[in-house]
């Protein structure tokens, strides 16, 4: 609702009427065809109607905006009677301090501040009530530190009081203590099924680590074995080659020394062959001629060497295949 006219000093615009209510603008607000309302009566309005109340325009409350500022400043320059006018207050000022004087005013009525108390005093009174009023509170005289309403004082009891109070915070304290053993049972229970839990997957991972290590330990021993069978082959081939070494040595010795014995065979047989010559006996004139001499028939080589020499032959290839497969074997080793 708006100010009640008769409460302003002069002269007021009728612009400055609210189209509901027709009393002065209180938190204005305007339409889109320009007609202004009070914000509260507005909102009822439009609860039940979709158009202006002046014009009968469609209307919508998105489409309210405040006042026009010219108009706004119009409006806070109305000098207005306070609301407390009938008590006795003169005060007269602009609509735009009102709000101030009234949370000031002495002459207004407001409620005792004590707890139960209904009356309603001016409030240039209500130090005289507070003094008098019989919901008043103090503190305990004897120290207790309860705090005492007139009401109660005749009936005041400190030990009473004091008992109450400690089994009332024996009980908040028996509350919260339960509280907490209640979440620290809450905790200690999550715990433990955490620790069950790991120590399952603890015992899991063991055992099959001790899976992979006896694994391990198989392929460590298979690997030792075929390591031993290596050098055991290993010692064999290079023994073997160390025997075919030698007796390729012996084969070449051999070899060397059948064409010398050979050669010693041929002279010796030259030897037996060729006739002696009478060289005291020879005639004097009688010249001596190479081609006149006897030549020693050459020694049967077909006959002789050939089976010898055929024979060495394949001895040779023979231990020649054997160094190269023992050769390779020890290679592929």
């Amino acid at each position: 609702m708006g100010f009640d006219l008769e409460r302003f000093v002069g002269y007021v615009n009728e612009g400055l009427l609210c189209c509901v209510c027709r009393d002065v603008l209180e938190r204005p607000l305007q339409a889109p065809c320009e007609h202004a309302y009070c914000s509260s009566c507005i909102s009822s309005w439009l609860l039940h109607h979709h158009t202006c109340p002046e014009d009968r325009l469609p209307l919508d409350v998105s489409n309210l905006k405040p006042l026009y500022r010219y108009m706004r400043n119009d409006l806070n320059r109305l000098q207005i009677r306070c609301v407390n006018a009938a008590q006795g207050c003169e005060v007269v000022c602009s609509l735009e301090s009102l709000h101030a004087h009234e949370d000031e005013c002495v002459f207004a009525f407001i409620s005792c501040s004590n707890t139960g108390c209904p009356v309603q005093v001016e409030r240039r009174g209500l130090e005289v009530h507070m003094s008098e009023c019989s919901f008043r509170s103090r503190e305990c005289p004897n120290g207790c530190g309860h705090v005492l309403y007139s009401t109660e004082q005749s009936q005041h009891n400190c030990v009473a009081e004091l008992r109450t109070e400690v089994e009332l915070l024996r009980a908040e304290m028996l509350c919260k203590v339960e509280e907490v053993r209640r979440e620290m049972e809450s905790r200690l229970d999550s715990q433990r099924r955490h620790m069950v839990q790991k120590e399952s997957q603890l015992k899991n991972e063991v055992e099959e680590m001790k899976g992979q290590i006896s694994r391990v330990v198989c392929d460590m021993h298979a690997l030792l074995g075929a390591e031993r069978l290596r050098r055991q082959e290993l010692a064999e081939a290079e023994l073997e080659k160390r025997e075919l070494l030698e007796l390729l040595r012996d084969l070449q010795l051999t070899r060397n020394q059948q064409p010398a014995e050979q050669a010693a065979r041929s002279q010796h047989q030259d030897d037996e062959e060729t006739p002696c010559w009478d060289w005291a006996h020879q005639p004097a004139e009688t010249p001596l001629h190479a081609s006149s001499l006897p030549l020693p028939s050459p020694p049967n080589s077909a006959s002789h060497s050939s089976p010898q020499l055929g024979e060495r032959k394949g001895t040779r290839s023979l231990t020649l295949d054997c160094i190269k497969r023992k050769s390779r074997e020890v290679t592929v080793i």
